[in-house]
């Protein structure tokens, strides 16, 4: 605005400052004759056409600054400038913004990726915590408790077995050894000894022990080798009976076993001759007075073995998915 002004006023003053220049010039100028006519009085003449233009010019001005003064300001420019910062800053604003939001974003996925990887790592190594003790505490029940009472009671029935084949070779008619059911005994057989009447029943050591030992049938280190073995059933039993598994019911059992044996204990001891020569093991033995509930309780062979079977299951299983075949 100030620059179309300034425009105004220089324009407006060109034309006055000539039309002043003329005049002086013909003022100053001397009177020169011409024809009888003084240049003096041409000259008033000039001057007063001269004041004429400047009149008419300043009224020409003063026209041009009233319509200027009339005509409304322009504020277009000022506004498209306002407008034009105000968008660039909000564009600016929004892009910095934006980039930020992106930013933060990035970073709390990138947080939160880092936290489910710590989290799936955590709990990797837990499970893999809980699985190595778990194969240790299954390896410990094996190595320990049923490992060593299925060998043992492996052991114990087969030479049970070969007591029962002596028994039959040396008095047949005493002595049988049938097929049974599979739920008979481990290999599905029955021992049995014929009592005085004719009539055959099981045979069961804590009950007819004095019907064999010391008879000359030749089954003694037999029956004192079954013995040795119980005891290190029992001592299996007594140290590690807490490693039974928890799907099995073993407890009521194993006391069944525990008493059986030092009922068998007994009576072999009071079977066996005196160190001194004085025979009373018959007499002794038939003093003592022995129930059927004493009898070796056969359910802690199956026990042992699905308990011995499951184990191994398992740990192979482990083994095969750890890897390691």
């Amino acid at each position: 605005m100030k620059l179309k002004w300034l425009l105004v006023l220089l324009l407006s003053l060109h034309p006055l400052c000539a039309l002043a220049a003329a005049k002086n010039a013909v003022i100053v100028s001397p009177p020169v004759s011409v024809q009888g006519t003084t240049v003096a009085s041409n000259q008033r003449v000039a001057g007063a056409a001269v004041d004429q233009q400047i009149l008419s010019d300043l009224k020409a001005i003063a026209t041009s600054v009233e319509a200027i003064k009339s005509k409304p300001p322009d504020y277009v420019p000022a506004y498209l400038a306002v407008v034009g910062a105000l968008i660039g800053a909000l564009t600016g604003g929004f892009v910095t913004w934006r980039t930020q939001s992106r930013a933060l974003r990035s970073q709390s996925e990138q947080a939160q990726r880092s936290a489910d990887h710590a989290r799936e790592l955590a709990e990797a190594r837990a499970k893999l915590e809980i699985g190595n003790n778990f194969v240790q505490w299954r390896l410990k029940q094996l190595s320990e408790l049923y490992g060593p009472l299925h060998a043992l009671l492996r052991q114990s029935i087969a030479l049970y077995r070969l007591m029962n084949e002596v028994l039959v070779g040396a008095a047949p008619d005493r002595f049988r050894l049938r097929q049974g059911v599979p739920t008979d005994d481990f290999d599905g057989k029955v021992f049995e000894i014929a009592l005085k009447d004719g009539e055959w029943e099981p045979f069961r050591t804590v009950l007819h022990l004095s019907s064999v030992y010391g008879l000359e049938y030749g089954i003694e280190d037999y029956f004192d080798e079954l013995v040795a073995i119980g005891g290190r059933i029992v001592e299996v039993i007594e140290g590690k009976a807490g490693l039974a598994r928890e799907d099995q019911d073993l407890m009521p059992v194993f006391g069944r076993y525990l008493a059986h044996y030092r009922v068998l204990k007994q009576l072999l001891a009071h079977a066996q001759p005196r160190k001194d020569g004085d025979d009373r093991n018959r007499a002794s033995t038939s003093a003592m007075s022995v129930e059927r509930a004493a009898v070796f309780p056969k359910e802690i062979q199956g026990l042992v073995d699905d308990g011995y079977k499951k184990l191994v299951e398992e740990l192979n299983a482990w083994r095969a998915k750890a890897g390691y075949e």
